[in-house]
């Protein structure tokens, strides 16, 4: 392929900003990133992206591995577009270093502001506000792919910029993902299904006896507690009450990782 997106995605936010990118751009594939398509180690594509969602102000980590480890063409462009509910925080500027260490410039980067789902601290967005998103999100595609076909450089800077990347630095620093999965569990609505099993992309889930067992790889992309169609998974006891967000456009069996 001439251009291929290197996709993370937990509740499919990413993926409908990467397939929409890739409609646009032609002869584009797009490979979703997630413990399974760790091997893939080298890429002869002249255009290149990643496309992810913004965690604790920064980088999922197993984007940050995967990113580490795959080989890239010297002069490929390369671009980002990470997705968030509230802010880019560090990950534009880690991204950069990591590919910077590997001999890579970053050509371009770009934001795009989704609906939140880290129901963990807060509810859904409310219908209408998600339509926002929505919207913004298909207006902002078209300038992104203009950018992309001209093989722009873009990029952000300023004072904003700066302090958006020291405090989401320092947030990011007390990330730590693996450590959240104890507080998942099933309520008594579980029927076994194995969904959360197929749609986790660290090959976190483990159904035994015909329940999820979480196995301390965690990423904390909620992919299991948002896609559960019997909406049992919680956490601790805050998620009881709470409504859970997927992209309407976006199939569970698309983020399937088998």
């Amino acid at each position: 392929m001439e251009s291929t997106i290197y996709c993370f995605s937990g509740t499919g936010n990413s993926l409908k900003v990467a397939r929409d990118i890739a409609l646009e751009l032609k002869d584009t594939e797009i490979i979703q990133i997630c413990t399974k398509n760790m091997n893939i180690d080298n890429t002869l594509s002249n255009k290149i992206g990643f496309i992810f969602p913004v965690y604790a102000s920064g980088i999922p980590f197993l984007v940050k591995k995967f990113i580490k480890e795959i080989r890239l063409k010297k002069d490929a462009y390369v671009y980002t577009v990470v997705t968030f509910g509230s802010a880019a925080g560090a990950a534009i500027k880690q991204l950069e270093e990591i590919l910077t260490d590997k001999g890579i410039k970053l050509s371009a980067a770009f934001k795009v502001k989704m609906p939140g789902n880290y129901q963990v601290i807060y509810a859904p967005y409310s219908e209408e506000k998600q339509k926002k998103c929505f919207d913004d999100e298909k207006a902002k595609i078209s300038g992104i792919v203009k950018s992309l076909n001209n093989n722009e450089m873009v990029g952000f800077s300023g004072l904003g910029e700066s302090l958006m990347r020291t405090v989401g630095g320092m947030v990011y620093s007390s990330f730590r993902p693996y450590e959240k999965d104890k507080d998942f569990w099933t309520d008594k609505n579980c029927n076994g299904c194995g969904i959360c099993s197929k749609v986790c992309p660290a090959n976190n889930i483990e159904m035994m006896d015909g329940k999820p067992k979480w196995q301390h790889k965690c990423e904390q992309c909620l992919a299991c507690m948002q896609w559960c169609p019997q909406k049992s998974i919680q956490y601790k006891k805050v998620t009881i009450k709470r409504g859970r967000y997927h992209h309407p456009d976006v199939e569970v069996t698309e983020l399937f990782h088998l």
